[in-house]
């Protein structure tokens, strides 16, 4: 690729914050990818079931305990440009509220939240705690991310996630039973730490406590997203709890394994949309649609190429990652990839819904797909076992993707986008599946198609590069 070119992409904040954002994000994340084969040793499949429950589970509860405010990071960044830190503090504070209502009722009714949810009551207690402290570090990160400071947020996400791994690591080895708690512990001791101090860095800077009108403004676009958060880690993450609740916590660790290698493909989706959604707002605020448009197609493109190598080399990225006693959900990680690739496309039309604050229809799109896998799995799991939750998953995603697609023809006059580029990226990743499936067992072939694939793709890529460099 021509050096001229990569210098030109680089000047763009959206390619700059967007490469920094996407190696923050994963050395965090390939921290955790690289400590698996550790966890994977020191855990049974049992504890890592629990562990992976206990995340999932993490979500729902920081959703209820605050309300979903986390989700006006951006908008607030547009409208409130000079009272952004104002806004950021004043918000926090009323998440602690809540926070310390949620903490009382958790110690009230621990017992019985612990039946509902098949875990114990301390970790009940963790989850609340936990919870909020984990709030306050991912808002300030989102706020970071919106404000383009990715130095600042690859220190607090590189610090954290070194300190969390060594931690854990020593609390599991200091640990002769049940040591699922050292994994659990690690992570609240350090959401704990880092959540304290960028609270009081928050609170300096914004000096604002209590602000009815930053309130309404963050509750007004929140609370209509509840439904539409929860219903979102329920649909991602109820397969582990069911799997758990029907099958066995053994099953629900080696599907948690399997989810931990098909995540490889949420990971990247999650670093470049760090990226994207602050170009993507500014963009639609300055109506630069035509340059949205542009970006859009080559979006999907590459996201398209990573998931069509990630589905090729995905046995030996499991092989690696985890032992023998993990190996059955190996044949699970590329569903669970085509399940994150529509979950990618439908993030696309669902950004102008949150742009333009129609939040309801977010939250009526992921419910019904949410409740579609809940009953799918309710009904397919007791019968194929844990693979039915993979499938279930892309069904639910596929019509959530539809979903989205036609709301936002449907409350946006101007179109930023064509159905074209989303089937020639779903057919794509459709045929790359076909053919690995045939494939995998065969190495050799395997590979030898994923280099002959990027080869191709390499020189279309470089033709692309040329024309770009022309405009």
């Amino acid at each position: 690729m021509n050096i001229d070119f990569i210098k030109k992409l680089y000047k763009s904040r959206l390619v700059r914050s967007g490469i920094w954002f996407t190696i923050g994000t994963f050395f965090v994340q390939g921290i955790s990818f690289v400590t698996m084969p550790i966890f994977t040793r020191l855990l049974s499949t049992s504890d890592y079931g629990i562990t992976g429950v206990y995340t999932t589970w993490l979500s729902v509860f920081t959703t209820i305990i605050t309300l979903g405010l986390l989700a006006t990071v951006n908008n607030a960044k547009v409208d409130f440009q000079e009272r952004y830190d104002e806004y950021a503090s004043s918000i926090l504070f009323l998440v602690t509220l809540f926070a310390i209502m949620w903490l009382i009722i958790g110690f009230v009714f621990k017992k019985q939240i612990s039946s509902i949810i098949n875990l114990n009551s301390i970790l009940v207690i963790f989850l609340i705690i936990q919870g909020f402290f984990g709030f306050i570090v991912d808002f300030s990160n989102a706020k970071l991310n919106a404000e383009y400071k990715y130095k600042k947020y690859l220190l607090i996400s590189i610090s954290s996630a070194i300190i969390n791994t060594i931690l854990a690591i020593i609390l599991i080895s200091n640990i002769k039973s049940d040591k699922y708690y050292g994994r659990i512990g690690s992570l609240i001791i350090v959401a704990l730490i880092y959540g304290t101090v960028l609270y009081v860095i928050a609170m300096k800077k914004g000096k604002k406590l209590i602000s009815f009108e930053y309130w309404k403004y963050g509750l007004v676009i929140s609370i209509p997203a509840i439904v539409h958060l929860l219903s979102g880690v329920i649909l991602q993450s109820v397969d582990t709890v069911m799997i758990n609740s029907m099958i066995g916590s053994s099953a629900a660790g080696i599907y948690t394994f399997a989810y931990k290698i098909g995540m490889i493909l949420y990971i990247v989706w999650l670093a470049c949309n760090k990226a994207w959604v602050p170009w993507f707002y500014e963009n639609m605020k300055e109506k630069k649609y035509d340059d949205i448009k542009l970006k859009i197609k080559y979006y999907i493109m590459l996201f398209s190429i990573m998931g069509f190598i990630l589905i090729f080399i995905s046995p030996e990225i499991g092989k690696l990652m985890g032992t023998k006693k993990f190996y059955k959900g190996l044949d699970y990680v590329p569903l669970i990839i085509i399940g994150y690739y529509f979950q990618f496309l439908y993030s696309i039309p669902a950004n102008i819904e949150f742009y333009t604050k129609n939040t309801k229809f977010l939250s009526l799109g992921t419910l019904i797909a949410a409740l579609t896998n809940g009953i799918l799995n309710y009904i397919l799991i007791p019968r194929y076992g844990a693979v039915a939750g993979a499938w279930t998953t892309i069904i639910s995603y596929i019509l959530l993707f539809l979903y989205h697609y036609y709301i936002s023809l449907c409350i946006f006059d101007v179109r930023i986008y064509t159905f074209k580029p989303f089937a020639y990226g779903i057919l794509y990743i459709v045929l790359s599946s076909i053919i690995f499936f045939i494939v995998k067992n065969n190495w050799v072939l395997r590979y030898g198609i994923l280099i002959a694939t990027l080869i191709v793709l390499g020189y279309q890529m470089k033709k692309i590069s040329g024309k770009l460099m022309q405009k």
